[in-house]
């Protein structure tokens, strides 16, 4: 017979109940044992690659156990999330999960989607967030998101934009911004990757795309690329004078993207408390931030509750943008 994720986890969490007091505090001060490993849902290389490599190697020190990491990338990080959720409770499996993998991915794929994005899941921390900033090539005459609105409401249909792939969180986003603009009537050109869309705008194949902050960076230095704006809540310290479009007056279409690190349903509170401590506090040292800083990470921290809190309403709101851009896994 087939017990499935959450019965299981149901299961779990009823014998837990007949442990004796102070059994709990016994196993996590005895925790960790053996190796954790970590496993990053993307092929290595990319943000949550490094980011969880930089995490790995300090908390490691920390807790006096190695923490290994483990790629596992396939199916937009689907893959490696329901290995996670499929995991032993015990604290030795934890996920670097990611916005695309835990608040798009439920709408995007949909019923196909082998794991619950809560549910099935035990949130340690919100780890790190990083902004998202629009950039057109150099050759459009819009300096501001303003003027680019006008532009692309004077020429309905004739302004194209790349992204990294239909339903990728960079399609997404600027699905945010169209919707959030007024709906903007724009042309989608999808590319097999961030690289070769990214490289289609400093071609002047496409007028515009979304990208981190981190990965504009050398384009915005070649000059064949311009930024108009962050879409973000605040502004960054890698692009200190580019103003958010909130600041001018499009209002909703945030697109930060963040990293957070996940267990599987039904681990013992008092060991999730501990790898909360012991990752905030690794992350807030001084030289951890300064290399996440350089990735165009930004180091968050947070309690289970306040990530939950961000997970819900992030759900619903690239939910909308999914639905909006009729984007669909088959």
């Amino acid at each position: 017979m087939t017990i499935s994720t959450s019965r299981r986890r149901a299961l779990a969490g009823l014998g837990a109940l007949t442990i004796l007091p102070g059994a709990h505090n016994a196993h996590a001060q005895a925790f960790p044992a053996k190796p954790i490993k970590l496993i990053v849902p993307h092929a290595a290389g990319g943000n949550s690659d490094a980011f969880g490599r930089i995490l790995a190697q300090r908390l490691s020190d920390r807790i006096g156990q190695q923490v290994v990491v483990e790629n596992r990338p396939g199916a937009g990080g689907t893959i490696a999330s329901a290995f996670v959720a499929r995991s032993a409770p015990d604290g030795y499996t934890l996920l670097v999960a990611d916005n695309g993998t835990h608040a798009i991915a439920p709408t995007l794929y949909g019923s196909k989607l082998q794991y619950h994005v809560v549910k099935d899941f035990s949130p340690i921390t919100l780890a790190a967030m990083f902004p998202t900033v629009l950039l057109v090539h150099a050759a459009v005459p819009a300096r501001t998101a303003q003027e680019f609105v006008a532009l692309a409401k004077a020429q309905p249909g004739k302004l194209t934009f790349s992204s990294a792939g239909t339903g990728n969180g960079s399609h997404l986003a600027l699905e945010l911004f169209r919707y959030a603009a007024g709906g903007l009537d724009m042309v989608h050109v999808p590319y097999k990757g961030g690289a070769p869309a990214i490289q289609a705008l400093a071609a002047g194949e496409v007028q515009m795309t979304a990208v981190s902050v981190n990965t504009s960076l050398p384009h915005l230095k070649s000059g064949r690329v311009r930024a108009l704006a962050l879409q973000s809540s605040k502004r960054s310290p890698a692009l200190p004078d580019l103003p958010t479009l909130a600041e001018g007056g499009i209002n909703g279409a945030e697109a930060d993207s963040w990293l957070a690190i996940l267990g599987p349903a039904g681990i013992p509170a008092d060991i999730v408390s501990k790898l909360n401590r012991e990752i905030a506090t690794t992350l807030a040292l001084p030289d951890i931030k300064e290399r996440l800083a350089q990735l165009g990470l930004e180091v968050v921290g947070s309690s289970v509750a306040q990530f939950q809190q961000l997970q819900e309403r992030d759900v619903v709101k690239w939910g909308d943008a999914v639905k909006r851009s009729g984007a669909v896994v088959e």
